[in-house]
C-alpha cells in the first residue's frame, strides 16, 4: 500500500510541475526503443506528435528534463493506443523500473528528448 501511495505522489508531482509546460510552444521530440519480444528485435522511433508503429499509435504530451541531485533524467508523457485500449503514463531513460506500460508483445522503453526552441 506504501509502495503504490508513494508511486501515486511521484506522478501527482510530475504532473503538478510539467502542467504549466505541457502546452508551450516549444517543439519536443522522444525517441523510444521498442522491443518486439515474439521476435528479439528491437526498434528505434523519433516523433514529435504522433506516430503508429504497426499496431501500437504513440502520441507525445510532452517531454522535459528533470534534475535530481546526483543526475538529471529525461521524461516523456506518452499516450499509447492499441485497438480499444489506452495508456497514459510518464516514462524515465534512466530510471526505467519507473515506467508502468506492460504488454505482452512490447516492451517500450525512452531513450531520449529534447526541446526545440
Amino acid at each position: 500500500m506504501l509502495y503504490l501511495l508513494k508511486r501515486l505522489l511521484i506522478v501527482l508531482f510530475l504532473i503538478n510541475t510539467f502542467s504549466s509546460q505541457a502546452f508551450s510552444k516549444n517543439s519536443k521530440n522522444a525517441s523510444i526503443l521498442i522491443l518486439d519480444k515474439s521476435a528479439s528485435t528491437k526498434y528505434e522511433l523519433n516523433f514529435s506528435k504522433e506516430i503508429q508503429f504497426r499496431n501500437l499509435s504513440f502520441e507525445l504530451i510532452t517531454c522535459e528534463s528533470m534534475k535530481f541531485d546526483k543526475y538529471v533524467d529525461e521524461i516523456a508523457l506518452i499516450k499509447i493506443s492499441q485497438e480499444e485500449d489506452i495508456f497514459i503514463g510518464w516514462f524515465f531513460s534512466i530510471t526505467d523500473e519507473l515506467n508502468l506500460y506492460s504488454n505482452k508483445i512490447y516492451e517500450v522503453t525512452l531513450k531520449s528528448c529534447s526541446n526545440e526552441n
